[in-house]
């Protein structure tokens, strides 16, 4: 007599189910015609280009991991488009699409050859010098918004916030954590960095502003004001919370934008 207090039809039917999905999942990755055709020319054209790549240890050859071979094929419908048929805007799209997927310049310029040779298209050098200039500039393009993006990240990064708002005026932990939508140890964190940099100073226990003898390399570094644009006044060390009540100021505060 069957004692167990779960329905075991229910439960096998889920694990059945469960079968029937990663089979099907399997069968997608390992047994589509089309993906492996793709993966099988990529390879073929890094080993007939020999390119390398820097490592720990030396030089290797640098061959196309599978999470990249897989991830550009099954997600990107743009690129797979393009892949299957040839358009005009072909080489750019596809060379913008690998390279913000973190492929290599090199990668990226054999991946072209590749797709060449799929659809039987005669090599020239001209067309490989074409593909070399084409592979360079959208090379650097991606780079060139890939670091205004990582800087945009870092100008409205917690620590640029808090510096830019001490230089509206002191504030304490809790104000800056409530102000800033952080959490009060995220902002003592970053305040005890400060001021090791001697960016900031404690003015009283609690109490924070910029440093009057910050380097100025520093504060330009980290914030996202113009020197014109900051509080006029002497030294900074001398400014107390009476002449800067800190509710008065604080609805008006922004966040810095790169």
């Amino acid at each position: 007599m069957n004692t167990s207090i779960y329905h075991t039809t229910k439960q096998t039917k889920l694990q059945s189910a469960i079968r029937q999905a990663a089979e099907w999942s399997e069968f997608t990755y390992k047994d589509d015609p089309d993906y492996n055709a793709f993966c099988s020319a990529i390879s073929k054209e890094v080993e007939r280009e020999g390119i390398q790549r820097f490592v720990k240890y030396g030089i290797e050859l640098d061959s196309v991991r599978k999470n990249k071979l897989y991830g550009v094929w099954y997600t990107s419908a743009t690129f797979r488009a393009h892949w299957k048929e040839p358009m005009k805007q072909s080489q750019n799209a596809m060379l913008w699409i690998l390279y913000n997927r973190g492929w290599s310049e090199a990668q990226g310029y054999v991946s072209i050859l590749a797709w060449w040779r799929t659809h039987h298209r005669k090599v020239t050098p001209e067309m490989l010098e074409e593909l070399e200039t084409l592979a360079e500039r959208v090379w650097n393009e991606v780079q060139e918004k890939k670091m205004k993006k990582k800087l945009e990240t870092q100008q409205n990064s917690l620590r640029n916030r808090i510096i830019w708002f001490l230089q509206q005026q002191p504030a304490t932990t809790a104000f800056l954590a409530t102000k800033l939508n952080a959490t009060s140890k995220a902002v003592d964190s970053q305040l005890y960095r400060l001021r090791k940099e001697k960016i900031v100073d404690r003015l009283s226990w609690g109490l924070y502003a910029l440093a009057a003898d910050a380097p100025p390399a520093a504060k330009l570094k980290h914030t996202a004001t113009t020197a014109n644009q900051r509080p006029a006044g002497g030294d900074k060390r001398a400014r107390g919370s009476a002449a800067f009540p800190l509710g008065d100021r604080g609805e008006a505060v922004a966040e810095p934008r790169g």
